[in-house]
């Protein structure tokens, strides 16, 4: 699958998961729960899967590091200001991703799934 695609795709599906943990109350009930770690695997995978596409070389072990990093960030950024018995928390977080994730996958419709035919290297 095409990373432009994954990533949009990824974050739309975490961020709806930790809207529905965050309506269920949150809690360590086992759905609630399941819901929490499956969303933050979502989310991770997005972050680095969009982190992969910001290195335009052919290194791989660049594309790598790059995408390792972008979802430490991501799990960074949610878990270094969460709030204890707080289920909204999350769910902000998830209408973030969901937002970000929706709006990419609509920017992204209608257009080939080749590279873009616009620029100075166009032709």
């Amino acid at each position: 699958m095409i990373p432009a695609k994954l990533a949009p795709g990824a974050a739309l599906v975490g961020g709806v998961l930790w809207i529905v943990h965050a309506l269920l109350g949150g809690g360590s009930d086992p759905l609630p729960a399941t819901l929490h770690f499956v969303g933050l695997a979502f989310i991770i995978v997005a972050s680095a899967v969009f982190g992969s596409t910001l290195v335009k070389s052919d290194a791989v072990a660049m594309r790598v590091v790059v995408a390792l990093a972008s979802g430490l960030l991501a799990l960074a950024l949610v878990e270094a200001f969460r709030v204890t018995d707080s289920a909204w928390y999350d769910g902000f977080w998830g209408i973030v991703a969901a937002l970000i994730g929706g709006i990419a996958l609509l920017r992204g419709r209608g257009q080939s799934p080749g590279r873009a035919r616009h620029g100075a290297h166009s032709r």
